[in-house]
């Protein structure tokens, strides 16, 4: 039975699958470079256009507890990755200082979910950050705001 985390880590994958993004890849729990601790690092996601990459770790925390440390240890695994990282993060449980922590390193981007519910905010900006770091035209979404 998958928990929360998987459930959250498989809604953002579909969430990316529904963008039908021509000759994007996307795998799941790929091993890329090491942790902090010198294991082997298993990204959540790695999408791939071309010959770029980009590795999402998928983070949910419903309730306090150790997320201020799991988090830390992700954000600083994300900063040594081999390929550009960013941490999709959401949950109850997530404190406003370690919110902040994620924001401000421009690794962390946060979404409301809920497995009831799916997405309610932020995958807007979890769109545009996958196209930039792809190389993929972000602003055809916003040709109605071009100023001629």
């Amino acid at each position: 039975m998958p928990n929360l985390g998987q459930i959250f880590r498989d809604a953002i994958i579909g969430e990316i699958r529904e963008w039908q993004i021509a000759d994007l890849h996307l795998y799941r729990e790929i091993i890329v470079g090491s942790r902090f601790v010198g294991k082997k690092r298993k990204l959540d996601i790695v999408l791939q256009y071309e010959k770029r990459y980009l590795g999402i770790e998928a983070k949910y925390q419903a309730t306090q507890g150790t997320a201020y440390q799991k988090l830390s240890y992700t954000l600083d695994d994300a900063r040594k990755t081999p390929i550009p990282t960013i941490i999709v993060f959401a949950g109850e449980g997530i404190e406003e200082d370690v919110k902040a922590q994620l924001i401000s390193s421009g690794i962390g981007l946060e979404v409301t979910w809920s497995a009831e519910n799916g997405f309610h905010s932020g995958v807007d900006i979890l769109k545009q950050r996958v196209l930039i770091e792809l190389g993929l035209d972000w602003l055809s979404d916003q040709a109605e705001k071009r100023v001629f």
